[in-house]
């Protein structure tokens, strides 16, 4: 499965200039199951970053999930999203405190276009703040903060950087606050060259 998914990674990954529509394929792999009210709020709040991130491009972002891949379907990006750990809207269970919130994948110094989400990280990072009640997490905010995660996780695949900001949504690790921070600040925004770069 890893190696078709490289495989369909470089054979779509065209050149582009901004005034061409742009399609990124963002397919959800077999993983933690997560409530329908959040994927779709996290889809859309996704997708909605990712066109203020590429501010010069005409984007369109498609959402598969693992199985509904049709024959012959292809995007200029593939991008092969994984949630992982308790992805329902309880707190009651015990959460991992400390490590990545999510990860890109790497071989030899490359980043891959694979990204997993830890979404047991990200509630014991929410559960820090009075937005969150103690038993249920609401999905909007749930949605929101997950989101926030895949955007600084697609920014690695995007930009191709290994390092982070000192601030922004590209900073190295992320507060409660920095979830839910509805603006996405211009510090992670120059964007619009690299995502048409070809891969080979």
């Amino acid at each position: 499965m890893w190696i078709r998914w490289i495989v369909l990674f470089t054979l779509t990954g065209l050149a582009a200039s901004c005034a061409d529509p742009t399609t990124i394929g963002v397919v959800i792999r077999r993983s933690s199951p997560i409530p329908a009210v959040v994927r779709e709020s996290f889809e859309e709040q996704t997708g909605s970053g990712l066109r203020q991130l590429l501010v010069n491009s005409n984007l369109q972002v498609a959402w598969r999930a693992e199985n509904e891949i049709a024959n012959g379907e292809t995007y200029d990006r593939v991008i092969v999203l994984r949630f992982r750990g308790d992805c329902t809207l309880s707190t009651e269970r015990p959460m991992p405190r400390f490590g990545p919130l999510g990860a890109t994948w790497m071989t030899d110094g490359r980043i891959l276009p694979f990204i997993d989400i830890d979404c047991g990280r990200v509630k014991a990072t929410l559960s820090h703040t009075s937005s969150c009640p103690q038993a249920l997490i609401a999905p909007a905010v749930f949605a929101h903060a997950l989101s926030r995660v895949a955007l600084h996780e697609i920014y690695h695949v995007l930009s191709e950087r290994t390092v982070h900001d000192n601030d922004g949504l590209f900073k190295a690790a992320y507060s409660a606050e920095d979830l839910l921070n509805p603006a996405l600040t211009p510090e992670a925004r120059p964007l619009a060259t690299s995502v048409y770069r070809p891969t080979h």
